[in-house]
């Protein structure tokens, strides 16, 4: 098999594959409808639509408020899921109860954040009232006193959950999910229903970046490199070639939005963003997300120490450097893919669909211009030549024939795949943004 098209293959089968683990994992979540009191008594904080995975209510009852969790056990045994009373969208000094589902018995305790870590806290005004395990959906009763918690005071809401390990601290592991964060502050003493998550700016700005760089940029950079070279070349562009100009300008800003969204992530996670029993394939995306950014720091600097085309060692750099940009690539797109399923990206679902069918559709300009490539410019002339950055019509290159071979079907070709590119750029950032 040709070099060029394992990329091609390797980028469709890790689609398929990626696909088929997110079509599983959403099929597999059962469901249970809201409480119909919400609105009406109680307020209520979920995820429901026509069916939900968590419930959180609530319903004043003077010198206290009851809380009501409910929560889909995906089939899981030895779970906890718990609230945070928070005074701010991020994990600080925070109030938590929460319900651990332990050998099949439903206890509520408290406890405390404190910066990131989560710690036992006295027990002190809080009462269970309700602990039980039906049809696979854990239901969690409890009072809280507002003498131990201020609860007249509207604060964000945290839903969160995650596994029971016994040699884990406090026998619990950490959450499992993003926790879901109230959009606005709640009012306790109201019958408000709440849905959604708080929009993280942080986040929606990497992701923004990301797929702009690899989306746009890398996609129209590449396909330049690969099949552009001998394009245009009686024109220069400030004394280089016009495809290696733009070529070098549009992964110049990959790499400058990539670095800018790897600094952004960890500015808004204050460190490492980890994920302890999360359906599998997320749990790559903070280590893919490194891989991919040290990929692409690599790849340029390769370039600045790449040998005279001339040299015979030129060979190396050109393998070396098709190799970093294509396992770069493959394994970003994957990313992207994994990141708009993210709760904490709060991106649609059908987000996901856009994706797939830019992949289809980049492995099918890829393939109509290999084609092109091998039938039409290369028939004739043999195995053909390496166009480099500069003299392309040294000694020994093609004739203007064999390079003008197919000029306006690529002409064409290079502006319908802008065209096409700017669209699906522009469909996933409204979608995601």
């Amino acid at each position: 098999m040709p070099r060029k098209w394992t990329p091609i293959l390797s980028t469709l089968s890790a689609g398929i594959i990626l696909l088929s683990q997110i079509c599983q994992a959403q099929a597999q979540a059962a469901k249970f409808t809201q409480d119909p009191k919400c609105g009406s008594t109680k307020g209520c904080y979920t995820d429901c639509a026509q069916s939900c995975t968590f419930e959180v209510a609530w319903e004043d009852k003077g010198t206290a408020v009851t809380f009501t969790i409910r929560y889909d056990l995906e089939s899981k045994t030895d779970v906890w899921a718990a609230i945070g009373i928070s005074e701010d969208m991020k994990m600080g000094s925070d109030n938590v109860v929460e319900c651990h589902y332990e050998s099949g018995t439903v206890i509520a305790k408290r406890s405390q954040n404190t910066g990131k870590m989560n710690i036992a806290a006295e027990q002190t005004g809080l009462q269970q009232t309700q602990g039980s395990v039906a049809d696979g959906v854990l239901t969690c009763g409890f009072d809280i006193q507002k003498s131990a918690i201020n609860l007249d005071a509207d604060s964000y809401l945290f839903f969160a959950n995650g596994p029971i390990f016994p040699k884990q601290i406090n026998g619990k592991s950490m959450h499992s999910h993003i926790p879901k964060i109230s959009p606005s502050m709640v009012d306790f003493q109201s019958a408000q229903v709440i849905g959604g998550t708080a929009i993280q700016l942080l986040i929606k700005v990497h992701g923004l970046l990301m797929i702009s760089a690899w989306i746009a940029f890398a996609s129209i950079g590449v396909v330049l490199a690969r099949y552009y070279k001998p394009m245009w070349a009686e024109r220069k562009l400030l004394g280089e070639k016009v495809w290696f100009q733009i070529h070098r300008t549009l992964m110049i800003l990959t790499l400058l939005f990539v670095i800018s969204a790897f600094v952004v992530i960890f500015v808004h996670a204050e460190g490492w963003s980890q994920f302890s029993d999360d359906e599998e394939y997320k749990k790559a995306h903070p280590y893919l997300g490194v891989i991919v950014t040290a990929l692409t720091f690599i790849n340029p600097l390769m370039a600045l120490f790449r040998p005279h085309p001339d040299d015979q060692y030129r060979f190396v750099f050109n393998w070396a450097h098709w190799f970093v940009g294509t396992v770069a690539r493959i394994l970003a797109v994957i990313t992207i893919f994994i990141g708009v399923t993210l709760s904490e990206a709060g991106a649609p679902e059908y987000v996901i669909y856009i994706l797939a069918a830019y992949v289809a559709y980049q492995l099918f300009i890829e393939l109509v211009m290999e084609f092109h490539e091998c039938c039409v410019v290369r028939a004739n002339t043999g195995k053909g030549t390496a166009y480099e950055m500069k003299n392309i019509s040294d000694p020994g290159s093609e004739t203007p024939a064999a390079v003008n071979r197919g000029r306006k079907f690529k002409n064409v070709m290079i502006g319908l795949h802008t065209v096409v590119i700017a669209g699906f750029t522009v469909a996933i950032l409204v979608s995601v943004a």
